[in-house]
């Protein structure tokens, strides 16, 4: 009898550790999303989507009609050229379009950059593109961020560098837009560069990694996905647990993101991938860049129907986290709710906001100077607050 209850308990007891970990879809705004799933085994499955980006700035500057790269650093957007321009950085307004200030790395060339990406002390720069398939110079320059100097409109810099080779390409042969080892994405994680291949043939993309310091790499992928397209840009955000990966479809010109989040040990195919369509060649242009300014992201494209443009994408609606505020009418502001922040949208693009609880106490005093202004509030109770900009005064329902 004692056996008997023994065995009974084992069965319980491996019934109850099985169920604990079930594995199965556990994002909530899957198509199969599954309650009872405790690990994310990936194969969760999404609505197709399509979306219109914001436009921001709807013509860069004439000197960054191939924008190729972008990220937000020293409180400006910055971006590159790619194939034959110069070989410097740009900083630029992201509303009008103009350059800031422009960095020219001194002893390097562009053969065809690519992408840029950061840290806290560098800046990267993608020597990568290889539209013949033929190239084995492949390179990430690095410059130091304190060799910077604002105090101009223009600096100069010397770059070191990292190189490597694709250890899966076998053949060097000249195929124009014709093979599957091209180059164009890079983004940062934890201590490592991620670089992801623009498939011409087949419209995937591989996942390489390699470290952040100069040496010669010898790089092996680590996992495909199936991209339905090129995949010109990846980016990573502040807290490194979502990866955005954007594109266009080689055919039909169609623009597209992949979001990458709820991922594993630093394999970014594992967890949740979600495709968002953007919208073609002719109204969007060529999707080139993307970058994270807080949870906001921006995304620029090249000139190739349409100007060389700036725009928003409101990407916080496709995670779990995000709220869309309950705006008390009449409504005058945008305003979102992305965990513990408010993300408010503006016409104005400066000024000051006050954010005043339900007794009229000002709780957030904080200066804008963009379209889009993040604002922590994990110190506030749930409630409701009103929101003044520039005299402009909305109320809001805060959640929590």
């Amino acid at each position: 009898m004692k056996k008997l209850f023994l065995l009974v308990g084992l069965v319980l007891l491996l019934n109850f550790k099985t169920e604990a970990q079930k594995r199965g879809c556990t994002d909530v705004l899957a198509n199969n999303y599954d309650s009872s799933a405790k690990i994310n085994d990936g194969s969760c499955t999404y609505p197709s989507t399509s979306y219109s980006t914001k436009v921001v700035c709807s013509k860069l500057s004439d000197s960054l009609i191939e924008t190729s790269g972008l990220m937000y650093y020293n409180n400006w957007f910055w971006t590159l050229n790619d194939s034959g321009n110069e070989p410097a950085i740009y900083a630029f307004d992201s509303i009008t379009g103009a350059i800031i200030h422009r960095t020219f790395i001194k002893n390097k060339t562009n053969i065809d950059w690519e992408e840029m990406t950061q840290d806290s002390q560098y800046i990267y720069i993608g020597e990568f593109g290889n539209n013949d398939g033929t190239r084995k110079d492949l390179k990430v320059y690095r410059i130091q961020k304190s060799q910077l100097s604002f105090s101009q409109k223009s600096d100069s810099v010397n770059a070191d560098e990292l190189q490597f080779n694709l250890a899966d390409q076998t053949s060097f042969v000249s195929a124009n837009q014709n093979h599957n080892y091209d180059i164009e994405a890079m983004c940062i994680w934890h201590d490592s560069l991620h670089l992801f291949s623009k498939d011409w043939v087949d419209g995937k993309t591989r996942h390489y990694a390699m470290p952040r310091v100069p040496g010669n790499y010898s790089l092996i992928p680590r996992e495909t996905l199936d991209a339905g397209g090129l995949v010109t840009s990846a980016c990573t955000n502040s807290k490194g647990d979502k990866i955005i990966l954007g594109g266009y479809s080689k055919t039909v010109g169609g623009c597209f993101m992949w979001l990458l989040y709820d991922f594993q040990n630093g394999y970014f195919f594992s967890g949740n991938k979600r495709r968002i369509d953007l919208g073609n060649a002719l109204s969007f242009g060529q999707f080139e860049a993307s970058a994270f300014k807080g949870q906001q992201l921006y995304v620029s494209n090249e000139k190739y129907f349409t100007s060389a443009s700036f725009r928003r994408v409101e990407v916080q609606q496709w995670f779990a986290g995000y709220r869309k505020i309950s705006l008390l009418p009449p409504s005058k502001l945008l305003v979102y709710q992305w965990c513990n922040e408010l993300v408010i949208e503006t016409k104005t693009g400066t000024g000051v906001l006050k954010l005043y609880n339900a007794i009229g106490t000002c709780v957030i005093t904080y200066k804008i100077n963009n379209v889009s202004t993040n604002i922590d509030i994990s110190l506030l109770s749930a409630g409701v607050y009103t929101i003044d900009v520039n005299g402009v005064t909305q109320k809001v329902l805060i959640q929590k």
